[in-house]
């Protein structure tokens, strides 16, 4: 996984709150993955609130999402 790769979501994900980050079959952008700590963490563009960029596991980026082609 690298910086602008573009991947689809598989499922629609909400927040805390109940508001949508991802929605289903829409294409996000990898923004940043961080290699450097013990676990890869990935940054993606998603919808924002309040400007609250956060990070996901490979792993868990992986099971919600498929690279598009």
């Amino acid at each position: 996984m690298k910086k602008g790769f573009k991947l689809k979501c598989n499922e629609d994900i909400k927040n805390l709150l109940g508001s949508p980050l991802f929605e289903k079959d829409e294409v996000y952008e990898v923004l940043h993955v961080d290699n450097e700590s013990t676990e890869v963490l990935v940054c993606l563009n998603h919808i924002l609130y309040a400007n609250e960029y956060n990070m996901w596991p490979l792993e868990w980026v992986n099971k919600k999402f498929k690279i598009v082609k």
